[in-house]
């Protein structure tokens, strides 16, 4: 039986180091065209984009963040910050960038109504009515982007069959352990496979950091009342749009996610929540997942063998796990240093740990809001 074990963890690790392989080949073969994606500044004629801001609380590095939006050189836009109070402390924030830019036009909507379970579509709900684009752009404010990221994905969105256009996610700024562990997640892993998954499977993974769509389009998906009690809005977008007839497209324009100063706490929440949401959507892909963890397979193995090969193995595939998130955070330009890199082997042993909690439990922290998640991440009221 134990042999039989043994050869399971083998199989399985060679598949997880196959799909290493994998994700550093086709992110090198994306990030390769990002330059020829350099959008040239255009002054008008252009269809009117809507950039919807949904904030709440002081992000790191909010401010600067925020600035970029006002520097983009895209000639047809307008800036909706959301929030639920003036209390708010990101709303002197907005307030201050808003008097700052005076050229563009700004609206901040306070606004605490509520038509569903989903605290971000509440806000996104609220915002746009306020809306005067024929394009929508969602975008979290935690990002920061380059003058010509709006131009870049209004050329994607306007090819043929594209209905929805998404951006590449690179994290940037750590200063403390957790915060670095979230940069190399998704530098080396998150955004790795979201091109694994379109360019293998056709499956679009949209993350909400960026999503640019027509309004006609979310008119059609049933606008954002539609998602009002599904925690992954972003995704189900995507999926939607699918279903419509239309394409969605990740582009490799990239789009700074800025974490500098995190608790683990916040790193461990965060990732079990995202864990939660990819089990009860899709349960065959979620388990499909555990092999592309290979530091944790390999590390199975070392228990199981309990022999000085066993740990060879492990520290085998440690350094190539290493090397291979140096090499493909280093395809998105990333700002990660060396030593950080010594952190992958713990980091992916705690995203392993977290992949199993799915399997018991229901409950979901989202800002401090309850929930229970259920099948394609349908909320219900929680208990703190």
């Amino acid at each position: 039986m134990l042999t039989a074990v043994i050869i399971f963890y083998l199989l399985a690790l060679t598949i997880g180091l196959l799909h290493l392989g994998a994700s550093a080949v086709i992110t090198r073969k994306r990030m390769k065209v990002a330059d020829s994606l350099k959008a040239k500044a255009r002054k008008g004629g252009l269809p009117k984009v809507t950039i919807l801001k949904p904030l709440k609380g002081l992000d790191d590095q909010l401010e600067e963040n925020l600035r970029s939006f006002f520097e983009l050189d895209y000639p047809n836009y307008e800036l909706i910050f959301g929030l639920n109070s003036n209390a708010d402390p990101a709303f002197g924030v907005a307030r201050k960038l808003a008097l700052e830019y005076a050229h563009i036009h700004v609206h901040i909507e306070i606004n605490d109504f509520e038509i569903g379970l989903n605290p971000k579509i509440n806000n996104l709900y609220n915002m746009d009515a306020m809306a005067s684009g024929e394009y929508i752009l969602i975008s979290d404010s935690n990002t920061r982007v380059q003058a010509d990221f709006l131009n870049q994905m209004m050329d994607a969105i306007r090819e043929p069959e594209i209905g929805l256009v998404t951006a590449t996610i690179r994290g940037t700024g750590a200063k403390q352990v957790a915060a670095v562990m979230e940069n190399l997640h998704i530098n080396s892993y998150v955004s790795p496979n979201v091109f694994v998954a379109d360019s293998i499977s056709g499956i679009p993974v949209v993350i909400g950091k960026s999503i640019l769509m027509s309004r006609a389009l979310l008119k059609n998906l049933g606008g954002f009342a539609a998602f009002k009690n599904y925690l992954a809005e972003d995704y189900l977008l995507g999926l939607r749009t699918r279903e419509l007839g239309f394409k969605v497209k990740t582009i490799p324009a990239l789009v700074d996610n800025i974490n500098v100063n995190w608790p683990l706490k916040r790193f461990l929440n965060r990732h079990t929540r995202w864990a939660k949401i990819r089990r009860n959507m899709h349960l065959h892909h979620y388990l499909i997942e555990s092999f592309s963890n290979p530091v944790a397979l390999a590390a199975i193995l070392a228990m199981l063998l309990r022999n000085l090969p066993g740990l060879e193995l492990l520290a085998g595939v440690i350094l190539i796990k290493i090397l291979h998130d140096r090499y493909v955070s280093g395809l998105l330009g990333s700002d990660l240093r060396w030593y950080h890199y010594l952190l992958v082997p713990l980091k992916d042993i705690l995203i392993s740990t977290l992949w199993v909690i799915p399997f018991f439990s229901y409950k979901v922290n989202w800002r401090e809001n309850y929930f229970r998640i259920g099948r394609a991440s349908l909320l219900t009221p929680g208990i703190s």
